[in-house]
């Protein structure tokens, strides 16, 4: 049977996923929850492509058929991957700096590919254990700025400044202080090396609410 992917015709088998057809043409299509032979159950939707009817369909579970045309990359499909993303994001847990995955997190990928920020450089750092920064009683700014620079700074010997600009869920700022605080890292200082990039705005207000808590004086 012929199928027709982005304009480009290939001979498929039957049975075949989408998905299959488009990796064999070497054409890209972002995938999350799939892993082949292990899970396919197609439950993230981030390998949503559109049809020739324009509806859209997940690529990793969704079987060909002779005359199908489908695109993998249109404004519909970008924003489709990007509101799952948004909606993935606000229930995930972030705990970035301890993750085995940290340095390699496909989700911090994806999230960079599609313009969403909310995970910190924590999750793109290569540095683990005793090599990271704060572990070692360096200031470093990873647990509370954006990720999406990919810390080349890192990778190149210096401490990453965080010059994208700050997380701001709460969340995320308060597991950051909890991590300074093991480390005796002061949290004015690390407030301080923050003021170098966003000193006036309202995100920094925010940053410096979550992580100076004021003790409650009780009468």
């Amino acid at each position: 049977m012929k199928v027709r992917i982005n304009g480009l015709e290939v001979e498929a088998r039957e049975g075949e996923k989408i998905l299959d057809v488009a990796n064999r043409l070497g054409i890209r299509i972002p995938t999350l929850c799939y892993l082949k032979n292990v899970y396919e159950g197609a439950s993230c939707r981030i390998c949503v492509v559109e049809l020739g009817n324009g509806k859209l369909i997940p690529a990793c579970a969704y079987e060909v058929s002779d005359g199908l045309t489908v695109s993998t990359d249109t404004p519909k499909i970008r924003e489709s991957r990007r509101t799952t993303l948004e909606l993935l994001l606000s229930a995930h847990r972030i705990t970035c700096q301890n993750c085995p995955k940290k340095g390699e997190c496909t989700l911090v990928e994806l999230c960079s590919e599609c313009g969403i920020e909310g995970i910190p450089v924590c999750a793109e750092c290569p540095l683990h254990g005793e090599d990271c920064f704060i572990a070692r009683g360096e200031i470093c700014l990873g647990p509370i700025t954006a990720s999406g620079c990919k810390a080349e700074c890192i990778r190149d010997g210096r401490a990453c400044e965080g010059c994208r600009g700050p997380v701001t869920r709460r969340d995320v700022i308060e597991r950051a202080r909890r991590i300074y605080i093991e480390h005796d890292i002061s949290l004015e200082t690390v407030l301080e090396r923050l003021k170098t990039y966003c000193a006036s705005s309202h995100e920094f207000d925010l940053i410096r609410e979550y992580l100076i808590v004021k003790e409650v004086v009780k009468e």
